[in-house]
């Protein structure tokens, strides 16, 4: 219980007298009783007041999954379970590493509420990381009815709730599968021997195309170079290997590289799902810590998300030969590898530029990699002062070695992914899309 300024501002009242009595005795017994009448009626006021725990009810309602890195909504409901008009103030308790939008004054809320009267508020708060967290109770405070007094006390509501990837990034795929409306709505299977693709029709070639599917006979009819247009057959299947070492706990936007990889890797895994293709995952560190064969199926995207709920960036140095190898010697079949990596470290960098060309022998290869914005800007700004100059420098020395690590990446035969958080979802399914397109496979 704690007291209000109504109280204070009374008791202050029958000070006065008090501080009066010197001049006129009687005041100070005035001023006693005013106190002790006050102090009565702060008595009545406490026992009159209903205590939160029995006059309130609370009932909070949030997705069972919450997503990585964005706004979530949070419902809180509250109902006066009493027959008297309460008033005071409610708050939430969250998990304390989530973000609170509005600095975490939106959990809260004051109320008048009749008697069995129902209200609720909504706020948005913003999970950091992957993993369980827990909400705790609710706490309220109710003013007496004569406003002297307030009770204070909690709501039984502690719930545990998992926060996963970035799901609202995969709300958006129907939006993106709707671009590629053959893929989502599936092609024949029919396997050209040596191709694992099916010819679909004649076009203009474009540089991009390469010589292998101009149409030559097209060509020599038309008098212009003519190419063909492949359909690629249902079955191809897709690796998702995603490194879990050192490089990947460093923060992009105050979260780590490793969540964003996540995102856009279970992204993919549901646009491959969808074109019926197979997906598998492999998550390795300084050795193999989950592997997925690739399968058909929604279900199969489920499985993935379930073992990427849980995976965690370590403190150690990664192993891409290890991983390779353990691949090597799962899945023989050629596939899309999609490595998900960082280059941001010369050392790992020539590491992975060195392991990197036996797996692009057996398997079409594409690294994905998550650039910071932060240092492009800093590459791009015009310094003024000393500290800009030298962030400037460093910048541009971080561009200039990660270009030439992706130059020599592209010279092993390994397609790239580069591009900013925001970005890098939909790079990587157009780059997929791609493939499937052009029968790269």
């Amino acid at each position: 219980m704690t007291f209000t300024r109504r109280f204070f501002w009374l008791v202050a009242l029958g000070i006065v007298p008090l501080l009066l009595s010197g001049l006129f005795a009687p005041l100070a017994l005035l001023g006693a009783l005013w106190n002790l009448v006050v102090v009565a009626l702060a008595v009545t006021d406490y026992l009159l007041c209903a205590s939160p725990q029995n006059a309130l009810s609370a009932e909070r309602t949030a997705d069972e999954a919450l997503s990585v890195a964005a706004e979530n909504t949070v419902l809180l409901k509250f109902r006066n379970e009493t027959r008297q008009r309460i008033r005071g103030v409610i708050r939430d308790e969250p998990p304390p590493e989530f973000a609170l939008a509005s600095g975490g004054s939106a959990r809260q809320q004051a109320f008048s509420l009749q008697s069995f009267e129902v209200r609720s508020f909504e706020y948005s708060l913003t999970p950091p990381a992957r993993g369980n967290f827990l909400f705790g109770d609710v706490y309220a405070r109710i003013t007496g009815p004569l406003g002297l007094i307030v009770r204070q006390g909690q709501i039984p509501a502690s719930e545990p709730v998992a926060v996963f990837p970035n799901l609202q990034a995969v709300e958006d795929y129907d939006l993106m599968m709707r671009r590629a409306n053959k893929i989502r709505q599936g092609v024949r299977r029919t396997r050209i021997a040596g191709g694992g693709r099916e010819f679909s029709s004649l076009r203009d070639y474009t540089p991009d195309d390469g010589l292998r599917v101009v149409d030559w006979k097209a060509t020599a009819r038309r008098g212009k170079l003519i190419a063909r247009t492949f359909e690629a057959e249902r079955s191809q299947d897709v690796l998702l290997l995603i490194d879990l070492g050192r490089l990947m706990r460093q923060e992009i936007a105050q979260t780590q590289k490793l969540d964003h990889v996540v995102n856009a890797a279970l992204m993919l895994a549901h646009v491959v799902a969808e074109a019926d293709d197979r997906v598998g995952l492999l998550t390795f560190a300084d050795e193999t810590r989950a592997w997925l064969p690739p399968r058909r199926g929604r279900a199969q995207a489920g499985d993935i998300l379930q073992a990427l709920y849980s995976a965690r960036a370590e403190i150690v140095e990664s192993d891409y030969r290890a991983a390779f190898r353990f691949l090597s010697s799962r899945w023989r079949k050629r596939s899309l590898a999609v490595v998900f990596t960082d280059l941001s470290d010369p050392e790992s960098s020539a590491m992975l530029l060195a392991e990197i060309a036996q797996l692009a022998r057996a398997h079409l290869v594409v690294c994905v990699l998550v650039s910071d914005p932060l240092v492009a800007e800093r590459a791009r700004q015009s310094p003024k002062i000393a500290t800009q100059i030298y962030e400037k420098a460093v910048a541009e020395e971080v561009q200039s070695d990660r270009q030439n690590a992706l130059a020599l990446l592209q010279k092993r035969g390994v397609l790239v992914v580069d591009a900013e958080p925001s970005e890098l979802s939909v790079e990587l399914v157009a780059r997929y899309l791609m493939v499937k397109s052009r029968a790269l496979l």
